[in-house]
């Protein structure tokens, strides 16, 4: 997760090697570089693009903190699979040691395949409304249908419903292999990059997206 400072560090290494003779000029010059760069510490991310808000940029630097740097990607691999429509914000970037960014804003889908990967071979995993639902392809008929929320900062999973041989079950009463599985399907976020707290979960055709933040956070 470190290999996210290399944004700040090479945005201002970049701006401040580039002629200072026309801004935007320099700017793109920066921007191209800083997302090969970026997309040389995120092997198999793919459309990587950097955007560096603000005129002059290069005053920016020279003051001491860049406004608002945007880095996006299409698909970005992790321990736990590939995140898809992956973007982060980063405001008031310092451009000197110690690099910390006064906020950060980001958001990320993980896909529908990635969370069933994790829920296990023996479940079947489907998006039903702002729902989804987890189907036992066993020999007992179980289904689950559960809402990703963000409590207390961490993405949990509220059991809307469970059912069991085709009859109702009360929460209480669900089997410790559907709890375990559904956990083991929610831990696969992991933990996020630049220490960002989870702010939002959304339910969406593809899977589940992902917003977080995060104040006074440091970049290297």
């Amino acid at each position: 997760m470190r290999r996210g400072a290399v944004i700040a560090a090479v945005v201002v290494l970049v701006l401040l090697g580039v002629a200072v003779g026309a801004d935007r000029a320099a700017v793109a010059v920066a921007e191209r570089t800083v997302t090969e760069r970026v997309a040389a510490e995120l092997p198999g991310a793919t459309d990587v693009t950097t955007s560096i808000e603000g005129f002059p940029a290069l005053t920016q630097v020279l003051r001491g903190s860049l406004d608002h740097v945007t880095v996006t990607a299409a698909d970005v691999p992790t321990e736990q699979g590939t995140l898809d429509s992956v973007v982060v914000d980063l405001y008031g970037v310092a451009t000197s040691s110690p690099r910390t960014a006064s906020s950060v804003e980001a958001t990320a889908v993980v896909p529908l395949a990635v969370l069933a990967e994790q829920l296990g071979d023996s479940w079947e995993l489907a998006v039903e409304g702002d729902a989804l639902t987890a189907s036992f392809t066993g020999a007992v008929s179980a289904t689950a249908t559960v809402v990703p929320v963000v409590t207390d900062g961490r993405i949990t999973l509220d059991l809307q419903k469970f059912s069991l041989l085709g009859l109702e079950v009360s929460g209480d009463n669900v089997p410790d292999f559907v709890t375990q599985a559904l956990n083991d399907m929610v831990g696969s976020v992991g933990d996020l990059p630049f220490g960002l707290t989870p702010t939002e979960v959304t339910v969406i055709p593809t899977g589940v997206q992902v917003r977080a933040a995060g104040t006074a956070v440091a970049l290297e």
